[in-house]
């Protein structure tokens, strides 16, 4: 399998749009309440809300669609979002493509937690320019960890912010920094990265939607493992 393939997305006319809505300080529950209420009412074809996270150090919400339709995404952005009473701005970062772990992603919500022992962080890589593919593909060929799960690498290239985005599961905060300054920031073409907390994990799709939102966009995605080289990791 080439290079190529890891790379680039199954389907160019989908997109994964990541969308941080930064809270007004003193209206933080009520504003997360109606956003929450508002993207999980929202059904169209065109936008499809898949789940919602709470960041925990900027006590924000993050949520992700799969968007087939960017005129309505715009209109979802104004409509459903930007019009909650508390929001102080967003921000979107998109991505066209990555390499997923199927049942990792499906198994989120009951492992991403206030309550539970394990520990979700995403991880927003910076690339060196020209260097993205092969970077890309040393990240998917990292081995195995005891403590450390990979659930995706996605790329974001257009993206101000990154170029690259891991989410990864661990045992705790520690190990997690350990996996990303030992493994992530020593690979070659990484500048830099940049370490958030996930704190809480919402599904807003169905786990059938799922597994055909990594069929559809999660190009040569194996159920179970990450590798290309067949290995579980």
């Amino acid at each position: 399998m080439s290079n190529d393939d890891h790379y680039a997305g199954a389907d160019n006319q989908s997109v994964l749009a990541f969308v941080d809505a930064d809270i007004m300080s003193g209206k933080d529950e009520l504003a997360r309440e109606e956003l929450l209420r508002n993207v999980r009412r929202y059904k169209s074809t065109g936008v499809s809300p898949l789940w919602v996270n709470w960041l925990r150090q900027r006590a924000d919400l993050r949520f992700v669609c799969l968007v087939r339709d960017l005129a309505e995404f715009n209109d979802f952005m104004l409509d459903v979002v930007r019009s909650v009473d508390g929001v102080r701005e967003t921000r979107t970062m998109l991505s066209f493509g990555g390499r997923a772990d199927i049942d990792t992603l499906l198994d989120l919500e009951m492992e991403v937690s206030p309550n539970s022992q394990m520990v979700a962080s995403s991880v927003l890589i910076d690339v060196r320019p020209g260097l993205d593919r092969q970077c890309f593909q040393t990240l998917l060929d990292l081995p195995p960890h005891p403590d450390v799960r990979r659930v995706w690498l996605l790329n974001c290239y257009h993206s101000d912010d990154a170029d690259l985005m891991m989410l990864l599961l661990g045992k705790n905060v520690a190990a997690l920094t350990g996996y990303v300054m030992s493994w992530i920031r020593t690979a070659d073409g990484v500048v830099d990265t940049e370490m958030s907390t996930v704190l809480d994990w919402r599904w807003l799709a169905s786990p059938d939607t799922i597994v055909e939102l990594c069929e559809l966009f999660f190009t040569h995605n194996y159920r179970g493992q990450f590798r290309s080289d067949g290995n579980r990791w």
